[in-house]
């Protein structure tokens, strides 16, 4: 007996030994400086005892930490790999978040050896299926840039695909910054093709659902999917996209209408306001019902506003414009903004003006009639004093119809004076009789934004 507790005397003190050099050597391959030292501390225990495994695991840990410091080679990488020698996760995460590390080297996978991550991505999909998403963005923030490890996916467990996308589409519109392109690629290097595939098919399903005025919601988490799959091999639905194109158009157009009627309120100069009312018509008309509803009402109080202001102003608009604006009533008399349009048309200036321009073509008629060579030398002259006076050519341009020469002259104007709003009016209206409707009414914004400046 006293034989056996003696050995086993014996035997605990060299077990007790030997668990303090091993911790020893494990700490001192915390430290980079003592990190080689560990490693043959490590090794000189293996040799003694290859079958321990908690000399295993330790070795283990030191080889993974000498491995990964062999390979750094930019001061980014050797940070890095500083912080995971020290096994200090934070400053891992912190550093890992650099923009000036991309990509790192192979050798960097070894990092799941020494550092707990595996368990911070177990309890991010463990917040994730508790519908958790403050406590699960906590995690996911920090584990985002983990894509910058090469082959991530091997060293992870698989993931919760339908807890994944509720997280996406709760979470986007609450952090958008979080779920940039750092955050794509993540998602990209954790994912399968066919989970990816299913995370559009679930975002088209819940799309369908959504009323108009939850659109914003819904083009954020398609935005962002848009940039996961420009980070993996699996592409988009089409129907996906045209949803997308069609909700951005909507929500540009609705933003521009409740924008240019707060303007409105506030704007003394008219003329730019008339311009956006048949851009505004024409874009409504181009959306389905459920979209067009919305629109229409937003574009009836901006039409309400603006014959109000007009009236009060005393302002007439031109009879091209009243002419154009009956034109596009008259094409949908059941609108509701069609009967606002025609009011807002009967606003333009009177006949006077009209019947003094036909008796001045007359006039111009009777003189080219029985003037003919008076009628060569004035065309030869103003042939010149075109090349001389950048009025006349404009002019010119106007009465041929040259309106590609015509928008070069606005566009050398505009270099000239970029300032001034009325070359912005001017590119706005010709846009807008050339069918560019989408360019006129960019242009007619600055107009509007270069008036406020002014005023």
């Amino acid at each position: 007996m006293k034989k056996i507790a003696f050995f086993i005397l014996v035997l605990s003190f060299f077990t007790f030994t030997f668990a303090i050099t091993l911790n020893k050597a494990i700490e001192l391959s915390k430290n980079p400086s003592t990190l080689f030292r560990a490693r043959e501390e490590i090794l000189n225990f293996l040799l003694s005892d290859p079958a321990s495994a908690s000399l295993i695991k330790g070795a283990n840990i030191v080889y993974s930490k000498v491995e990964m410091l062999k390979s750094a080679t930019s001061s980014p990488e050797i940070h890095l790999v500083n912080a995971i020698i020290k096994e200090n996760k934070n400053e891992f995460y912190s550093r890992l978040a650099s923009t000036k590390i991309s990509t790192l080297p192979k050798s960097f996978s070894f990092v799941f050896n020494v550092l707990p991550i595996r368990q911070d991505y177990l309890n991010f999909f463990s917040h994730l299926s508790n519908s958790d998403y403050v406590g699960a963005m906590y995690y996911f923030s920090k584990l985002k840039f983990l894509y910058k490890v090469p082959e991530l996916k091997k060293f992870l467990p698989q993931e919760d695909v339908a807890s994944l996308w509720n997280f996406l589409t709760q979470a986007v519109e609450l952090n958008p910054d979080v779920f940039d392109i750092d955050a794509a690629k993540f998602i990209a290097s954790i994912s399968t093709p066919y989970d990816i595939h299913t995370l559009y098919v679930k975002t088209y399903v819940w799309l369908s659902g959504l009323s108009v005025s939850q659109a914003q919601r819904g083009l954020r988490t398609v935005e962002f999917e848009s940039m996961i799959s420009s980070q993996s091999n699996v592409e988009m639905d089409p129907n996906l996209l045209q949803w997308k194109y069609t909700i951005s158009k909507y929500l540009s157009l609705s933003t521009s209408i409740t924008s240019s009627t707060r303007r409105l309120s506030k704007a003394k100069k008219l003329e730019a306001y008339v311009g956006y009312a048949t851009i505004f018509y024409r874009s409504v008309q181009n959306f389905s019902s459920n979209y067009r509803q919305p629109l229409s009402k937003e574009l009836a109080i901006y039409l309400d506003l603006l014959l109000q202001k007009i009236t009060v102003a005393n302002f007439k608009i031109s009879q091209k414009t009243a002419k154009n604006m009956k034109k596009l009533s008259a094409s949908d008399p059941s609108n509701i903004n069609s009967s606002k349009l025609v009011a807002i048309a009967l606003t333009s200036s009177n006949k006077i003006a009209e019947r003094d321009s036909t008796a001045n073509m007359k006039k111009a008629t009777h003189f080219l009639q029985y003037s003919y060579p008076y009628y060569i030398f004035i065309i030869v002259s103003v042939l010149i004093i075109s090349f001389l006076i950048p009025r006349v050519r404009l002019a010119l341009y106007r009465i041929f119809k040259l309106k590609k020469f015509e928008l070069g002259f606005y566009m050398k104007m505009l270099s000239k004076f970029p300032g001034d709003f009325q070359w912005h009016m001017k590119i706005a209206q010709l846009y807008e009789k050339m069918g560019k409707y989408e360019e006129s009414q960019s242009e007619y914004s600055v107009a509007m934004k270069l008036m406020s400046v002014r005023r």
